[in-house]
């Protein structure tokens, strides 16, 4: 409950630094990395038990030698970190702070070259995938972190760097290799009519679902085939949490705010060179969600690493939006609704149940 009230608190005076962005002029770098410190303090020093995967990852930590039976479900990367680790203390606080250093610290440079803003990106970071990354899922913490930055060398054709980059990323977690269609894609401007066959995805995604069509998962996928297994396994057992509701507000909350980009592409583009790049990589969150859904598992894990893509994509809605202190509110205001599912992955409810 304290961390979250803490999580809160740093929302709110976060989203009161970006409305004094403009203001703050030589502040802004130290301010911004004495946030990050704070961040990466917090969710590297939280109470084991806080979250769900936590008192997993302490006992894979401590049982790195016998965890014989959970390296199909665990990168081998994170037993060679624990075994190393262990070396120096039996405190699982240690692995964690290193975690948390990569994910938010690679996140924080990401958003950096991706927007021109300082403190609104952190806010939409803030409601929702600072809790399931660096407070949760801390390995795929460290893989979105790599992905953001592999987005914009991706975009800028330094396609051997972002190669390489989400390469790395499967060190940490095999899930990487579902970002491989990105290597496709480009940030060109795009026609009104490719922009309409895009947006057509999202509709044909639930066709898909309506139609009942699945991808058969009973083949043996090379390194996430296992981990798929698994987590299906647990599922199952009741030990792994995974719904999928193709209706949930929440989705539905998203797929309008991708049409109101969509709107604004011709503005948005003008500012932001990476904007195309990530509408298609949104997409890709948007229809996995859906088509994939006869695996909850699998189409929540795809879903939520791409839409990664949303916390530097939503802060354009900046662009949109007259006077600028309105729509740093609107982002604000957005993000919020998106907080109130992120405090729950870490024990805390808001004002109304998320579902």
């Amino acid at each position: 409950m304290i961390t979250g009230i803490v999580v809160v608190s740093i929302f709110f005076l976060t989203a009161i630094l970006a409305l004094l962005e403009r203001y703050l002029g030589k502040f802004k770098f130290p301010i911004y990395i004495f946030l990050g410190f704070i961040l990466i303090v917090l969710a590297g020093t939280r109470e084991i038990g806080l979250d769900p995967d936590s008192e997993n990852y302490e006992y894979t930590y401590l049982h790195y030698n016998s965890a014989s039976q959970l390296t199909e479900a665990i990168e081998f990367s994170y037993l060679w970190l624990s075994s190393i680790f262990n070396q120096l203390t039996h405190d699982v606080h240690a692995l964690f702070l290193l975690y948390a250093l990569l994910g938010l610290g690679l996140k924080f440079i990401a958003f950096r070259q991706l927007t021109e803003f300082w403190f609104l990106p952190v806010v939409v970071y803030l409601s929702y995938h600072y809790e399931l990354h660096e407070m949760m899922q801390i390995r795929t913490g460290v893989l979105s972190g790599l992905f953001l930055m592999a987005v914009k060398y991706q975009a800028d054709r330094q396609k051997v760097i972002a190669i390489f980059l989400i390469a790395l990323a499967t060190f940490f977690h095999y899930s990487a290799l579902v970002l491989i269609p990105m290597f496709f894609m480009s940030s060109d401007d795009m026609p009104m009519k490719k922009r309409m066959t895009w947006a057509a995805l999202i509709p044909i995604s639930y066709l898909i679902y309506f139609l009942g069509v699945g991808i058969t998962m009973s083949m043996d996928i090379p390194l996430i085939g296992a981990k798929l297994a698994s987590y299906q396994a647990g599922t199952e057992k009741g030990t792994v949490e995974a719904y999928v509701n193709v209706f949930r507000p929440l989705h539905l909350f998203t797929i309008s705010i991708f049409f109101y980009l969509l709107y604004f592409f011709d503005t948005i583009k003008e500012k932001n060179k990476y904007f195309p790049l990530m509408m298609k990589l949104f997409v890709c969150s948007i229809c996995s969600y859906t088509v994939l859904a006869f695996l909850p598992v699998l189409a929540q894990r795809v879903c939520l690493l791409y839409q990664t893509i949303t916390i530097p994509l939503y802060v354009n809605i900046y662009y949109t939006l007259r006077p600028k202190w309105a729509a740093i509110l609107i982002v604000v205001l957005i993000s919020f609704v998106y907080l109130n599912y992120g405090m729950p992955l870490i024990g805390t409810h808001l004002f109304w149940k998320a579902e």
